[in-house]
């Protein structure tokens, strides 16, 4: 007759079992969230970012932000005449300097006042997102924050930009 030799087991250490499997299984985690931060729909998939904006109300220039940079062409406001209505329009600045504004549905332009009832904004202004109708509603000063939308999100928002209204001068 045959004997059987029987094998016991080794005692398995389950500290390095875990630790084996531990460094490979973190990096499939981390694969994982690469893959889906990457997604080609993603934030990362547009045009130009910009770097800053030129402001424009009726065809002159009155503010610029040109890398963290802002200022204005008349001291350190936009003035605006109370009950004027002034039509604003904005371009955005790529890094290289050209100036544009955002194409597709996708983008969006919002802004936030600090202050209610010293100007009223028309926005946008006959179905053009880039441009907007300020009146001057009462004497007084108000910051406005502009952000570009991207899909959801703000691609760019610009430094808080000082408009003042003061009392019409023409008689």
């Amino acid at each position: 007759m045959r004997e059987k030799s029987i094998s016991i087991p080794k005692q398995i250490n389950h500290t390095t079992m875990i630790r084996s499997y531990l460094i490979p299984l973190t990096l499939v985690i981390s694969l994982i969230f690469t893959a889906v931060s990457c997604d080609s729909d993603d934030h990362d998939d547009h045009g130009e970012v910009p770097v800053g904006f030129v402001l424009t109300a009726n065809g002159n220039m009155v503010a610029m932000q040109d890398s963290g940079t802002l200022t204005y062409t008349a001291g350190s406001t936009i003035p605006v005449p109370l009950g004027s209505e002034n039509v604003v329009s904005i371009e955005f600045i790529a890094d290289d300097g050209d100036r544009f504004t955002p194409e597709g549905s996708e983008y969006s332009l919002e802004y936030s006042l600090s202050a209610d009832n010293v100007i009223s904004v028309v926005h946008p202004l006959n179905g053009d997102e880039w441009s907007f109708q300020v009146t001057g509603e009462s004497e007084g000063e108000v910051e406005v924050t502009i952000d570009l939308m991207h899909e959801g999100h703000s691609d760019f928002e610009s430094l808080p930009i000082s408009v003042t209204v003061v009392e019409n001068q023409e008689s």
